[in-house]
């Protein structure tokens, strides 16, 4: 992977400022390319062709087009055939293909590119600048207008630096203080934008314009359980092979759970080499290691049982106090996720060995995997009753029986408020402790055009897909794992694992009757590669210990940073005297209110990072 920025003017101080800024996503090499139009930075990880062919920015076989590109094309080898005949490729680089497919097709050759990428290409001859951004968006890619001009970069903060404006977004913000992270369109900086999954914008003449080029993805048809079980392990090992393609060695992620567990046996199967894993250990008493480490417990067992080269990264509190601020710089937007600096610890202990890591992101969106997609199938089955019946039931059930939030779910609730109510933070301060009006109407007009698909709980995972999984895991994955230098690629998300899901029926993913265990057919598909351990094991979420560390070698932290003498100018947003409350409710047991305290935490932090020192 790498780091990519440009602006459409010749300004080569600027663009060398954002590829400094960005550097550490691609410490291997570096290049500039500037005319009187554009100039275009990049910062190389060198992955594919690691000789000095594959440097950026890179020009086309007639001089057309110039590339600066940040990901991995998986079907490259298999588009570079067509160009066999001739002689003019001078790397054996995926972005030498790119290049020569827009001087054989033109832009719409990005229908025929299958991977994980974020790319700006420089028609020359169009006077044209070309953005473009992968289907299931797991490169970032960000822009901003200005004094018609367009800037660009794979990391908000390059384009901050530079901005004129330098005002928050409210509607980023209350997103942030609802969900945990930064959805949709709109950013955290007013003005900027991140370009969306499956989008290439266009600017020429001092106009923008976005296209989505829908590209067929061929899976074989599925008339029955039976079908899909067949095809899904095949699928899966296509998939893997792909992702294995490197001139370097690619190593895993491993939980102990199913989907990285069956990452691992498919690796093994392809692989040459010993595949290098890596897991967290949390330092907790004794009395608490079975709650916070028997998923790493679980993953050394099963990197004995498939042979890899384990690695377990023991974090604690001071793991917390000494690398938050540094997380915090590399996610550009709060993010108030608990499992941020367990994610760059890992990532940072991963690097001194590899450059690829994969990782099991999308695989419980994909088959079906969280425990509140079951609620979602009931949901979806109790609509199917004559609502007279409905709300009778409902009307003379007692609150012990069901609860008030899920009489709503089940009866007056629109698709819209029951995304919400499994979306939003309902802890019992979360909405109390900054000063915001509301801002549903953003999330709502960017939620609801997700819930087009045939059932409740495919246009659920499907709003998932493109706001939670999106902007909260991905971003997560990426920008920990590019902090160090280092690929973070998820199989999970491949076009044809995505067009697989959509073919599948949501009542093999998650049967009623499956007692807690979502996957069902992704299980029994694929048995017989997994260890017997991993199977039948409920689903866990990662779980951090920070709820407890709050209460003990993190309270000082705490107070002094959710405290309003930390910084100036948050008053403006938060409300202390209610962040008092939910600080001495979690401290004294009172209430359970980690994400709420830990969203101010990050919030504070990230205000003084780049509301204070980086202006």
């Amino acid at each position: 992977m790498c780091g990519i920025s440009g602006i459409t003017n010749k300004n080569v101080n600027i663009v060398e400022n954002m590829t400094d800024m960005t550097c550490h996503r691609g410490p291997d090499d570096r290049g500039i390319y500037s005319e009187d139009n554009v100039t275009l930075g990049h910062s190389r990880l060198s992955i594919q062709d690691l000789t000095k062919a594959g440097h950026q920015p890179m020009v086309s076989s007639t001089g057309r087009y110039v590339i600066v590109y940040n990901g991995e094309i998986y079907n490259f080898k298999r588009l570079r055939k067509g160009f066999s005949k001739y002689n003019f490729l001078k790397s054996i680089s995926d972005t030498e293909v790119i290049l020569e497919l827009f001087e054989e097709y033109g832009i719409e050759c990005i229908k025929k590119l299958s991977g994980i990428y974020a790319f700006a290409i420089w028609d020359k001859k169009e006077k044209r600048l070309i953005l473009s951004r992968d289907k299931a968006g797991v490169k970032p890619l960000y822009y901003s207008m200005e004094n018609n001009n367009l800037i660009f970069c794979s990391e908000l903060k390059g384009i901050f630096k530079h901005s004129s404006i330098k005002k928050i977004n409210l509607n980023a913000l209350s997103c942030y203080f609802k969900f945990g992270y930064v959805t949709g369109e709109q950013t955290i900086w007013e003005g900027i934008n991140k370009l969306l999954p499956g989008e290439t914008l266009t600017f020429k003449n001092n106009k923008v314009e976005k296209i989505r080029y829908e590209k067929e993805v061929e899976v074989p048809e599925i008339k029955s359980k039976n079908d899909a079980k067949k095809i899904i392990p095949e699928i899966l090992t296509a998939v893997v092979k792909d992702q294995m393609i490197s001139d370097v060695p690619v190593g895993l992620f491993l939980s102990g759970g199913i989907d990285s567990n069956l990452l691992l046996s498919l690796m093994s199967e392809v692989s040459t080499y010993k595949i290098n894993t890596y897991s967290s250990f949390f330092e907790v008493e004794e009395k608490d290691d079975i709650k916070f480490n028997s998923d790493a417990r679980i993953a050394k067992k099963s990197s004995d049982f498939f042979g890899s080269n384990h690695t377990e990264v023991r974090i604690d509190e001071n793991s917390i106090i000494d690398n938050i601020e540094n997380t915090i710089w590399h996610m550009d937007e709060p993010n108030s996720n608990s499992s941020l600096i367990p994610n760059y610890l890992l990532a940072k202990d991963a690097s001194k060995t590899n450059k690829v890591i994969l990782s099991g992101e999308g695989g419980d969106e994909i088959f079906g995997g969280y425990d509140r997609y079951k609620s979602i199938r009931i949901i979806d089955q109790f609509s199917k009753i004559p609502k007279i019946l409905r709300d009778t039931g409902l009307m003379f059930t007692p609150k012990k029986i069901i609860s008030e939030k899920n009489k709503f779910r089940l009866g007056k609730a629109s698709t819209f408020d029951l995304f919400m109510s499994f979306a939003e933070n309902n802890e019992k301060h979360s909405n109390k402790i900054y000063k915001l009006d509301n801002r549903d109407n953003y999330l709502k007009d960017f939620i609801s055009p997700f819930f087009d698909k045939p059932d409740l709980l495919s246009s659920i995972v499907n709003a998932e897909m493109n706001s939670w999984m999106l902007d909260d895991y991905l971003m997560r994955a990426d920008k920990m794992s590019m902090a160090f230098g280092l690929e973070n690629r998820v199989p999970f998300l491949d076009e044809r694992l995505i067009a697989l899901s959509n073919k599948l029926d949501s009542s093999w993913k998650y049967p009623l009757n499956s007692k807690n265990l979502g996957k069902k057919i992704l299980i029994d598909s694929i048995s017989s590669r997994i260890p017997k351990f991993i199977l039948g094991r409920k689903k866990r979420g990662w779980v951090t210990p920070i709820s407890k560390w709050l209460r003990e070698g993190l309270r000082d932290m705490s107070c002094d940073i959710a405290n309003k003498d930390y910084v100036s100018g948050t008053e403006e947003y938060i409300d202390f005297d209610n962040v008092n409350i939910a600080l001495d409710d979690h401290y004294k047991f009172k209430n359970y209110g980690v994400q709420t305290v830990w969203s101010i935490i990050t919030f504070q932090i990230w205000y003084k990072k780049f509301m204070k020192d980086l202006n």
